[in-house]
């Protein structure tokens, strides 16, 4: 019995034996009856925990593969157990009735492709109804609060946008996008510091969708992407998808260690390097301009290719009167074509509003385009007309200074509510801008402990390993301070600080 476990994979090392194990019971390597070796004969042959072995034993007991009887081990199940899952059959008169056939169930084991099996499934679902309800005070869900979507606005432009004619005579939209909204978007992003036209626009059904086109088109099976140690979780999502080798770089409160890029650079030799520089999700932390300096020398040097993801960049808490500060897109510092950028308006208009953007040399817009053809054609005509709409006039640019006033008082509040109620342990980040606040638990405090007292009393948050490359960060957990409303934040704080205390 041979095992081959990969200890540099982002795949946790007991659904690899799981999977391997899965293997040889499906193919009859190991045969009805087969007795697998003890947990700890196993662990130590493999030099892993114990753990793991116990855990991998138990997914595939889940799975109806295996079973344990005291005192003689773990064996194997016949191939009829495995495959079916019998009804009892109630006899009724006459006796002489056919019995019922027996109920085959698909085996999802075996059925599931190894794409979806990369995936780690977090508990999103569970998650999502704890979040639900009145009484809850959510800093977990990573989206506006309701009340702040725009309703009077989207209401009004959606009216204008279908009472347009403009679109007469070209109902669908090209892959692109419509030329006038790609138009548009290029000069909101010229203001941002970025110089670019048309041809290096696409629109998005969603950024997320961006990320998933960027690696269908540069990452092959074992290519290295670097990304910041705790990151976007959807995004290693998606590299694990196309079985990319996934390297954290450490962060710090200034964001992710560019002086420890060249190293990592030079071992690893990564196709990617995926960043949020700015108020990073999850860490709330924002690339100083010296840093982005060395990011885009270092991506130079190796010609490795730069993914921004700036979902937040448009919400920055800095003013007016300092604008000279506000942080400039790594796009608007490189135009050779290494930096592609990524945004979208559902964390500034409402998380419905399906629309983001993609800018990037031309080669690439028309290489994404072509693999898009496989996907959905195009976004959504209808969302099209409603950005084009906000896009005019300084629409958008408007509420977003009604947006960015009420989040400055959000962001506010709670790290005054940090302040009073976090034991002097507990350390945080104070963002420049964006929706997260990144905190720092004290020794021995495990996030999701603190998480499940929390949710019992009306609270919930992320706990910091949803985001860790190597899920183990259980030290750290991220608020998002927008989501709440303002008066909810100080209770809802001070649950959490409370909840620390005591533990």
């Amino acid at each position: 019995m041979q095992f081959t476990l990969n200890r540099r994979s982002t795949v946790p090392m007991y659904r690899q034996l799981a999977a391997e194990l899965r293997e040889q019971i499906v193919s009859g390597a190991m045969a009805e009856g087969y007795r697998l070796p003890p947990e700890r004969e196993l662990a130590s042959r493999l030099e892993v925990n114990r753990t793991t072995v116990l855990q991998a034993y138990q997914q595939l007991k889940d799975e109806g593969l295996i079973a344990s009887k005291v005192g003689k081990g773990t064996f194997v199940l016949p191939l009829q157990h495995i495959e079916t899952a019998r009804i009892p059959v109630v006899r009724h008169e006459p006796i002489d009735e056919e019995p019922k056939p027996s109920v085959v169930r698909p085996p999802w084991s075996v059925l599931f492709s190894d794409y979806s099996n990369r995936f780690t499934y977090h508990d999103i679902a569970s998650a999502e109804r704890a979040q639900r309800g009145d009484t809850i005070i959510d800093f977990a869900t990573g989206s506006p609060n309701p009340a702040d979507i725009p309703d009077d606005l989207l209401r009004k432009v959606s009216i204008e946008a279908f009472e347009s004619r403009e679109f007469d005579g070209q109902p669908e939209s090209p892959i692109e996008g419509f030329e006038e909204l790609r138009a548009l978007l290029a000069e909101h992003m010229r203001a941002r510091g970025v110089q670019c036209g048309v041809r290096n626009v696409m629109v998005l059904s969603g950024s997320e969708q961006g990320i998933d086109l960027i690696v269908r088109a540069f990452i092959n099976p074992g290519d290295c992407v670097l990304v910041e140690q705790s990151t976007f979780f959807p995004a290693l999502q998606t590299f694990r998808s196309a079985d990319a080798r996934i390297i954290g770089v450490p962060v710090d409160e200034h964001g992710m260690r560019t002086d420890l890029l060249d190293g990592y650079c030079a071992r690893f030799r990564p196709k990617l390097i995926y960043t949020v520089p700015t108020f990073q999700n999850p860490t709330g932390t924002t690339l100083s301009p010296e840093r982005r300096s060395e990011l885009i020398d270092v991506a130079r040097r190796y010609q490795c290719l730069i993914v921004e993801d700036d979902a937040y960049g448009d919400l920055w808490y800095g003013g007016e009167s300092s604008d000279a500060h506000r942080p400039i897109p790594l796009k608007g510092m490189e135009n050779a074509g290494y930096v592609m950028y990524l945004s979208t308006f559902s964390k500034t208009v409402t998380s419905g509003l399906r629309t983001g953007w993609v800018v990037a040399d031309p080669h690439v817009i028309n290489r994404l385009a072509a693999l898009r053809r496989m996907v959905d054609q195009h976004t959504s005509t209808s969302s099209q007309r409603i950005c084009l709409e906000l896009l005019k006039e300084g629409r958008i640019a408007e509420h977003l200074r009604g947006l960015i006033k009420a989040y400055r008082i959000r962001r506010d509040a709670a790290i005054a509510a940090l302040e009073r109620y976090a034991p002097d342990e507990v350390y945080w980040t104070v963002p420049a801008g964006g929706y997260y606040i990144w905190v720092s638990l004290p020794d021995g405090v495990r996030s999701l402990d603190v998480l499940e007292s929390c949710r019992s009393q009306g609270v919930t948050f992320m706990p910091g390993s949803v985001f860790d490359v190597d899920e183990m960060d259980d030290s750290h957990i991220r608020l998002n301070f927008v989501r709440p409303d303002a008066a909810d934040i100080d209770t809802g704080i001070r649950i959490i600080g409370e909840t620390i205390a005591q533990m």
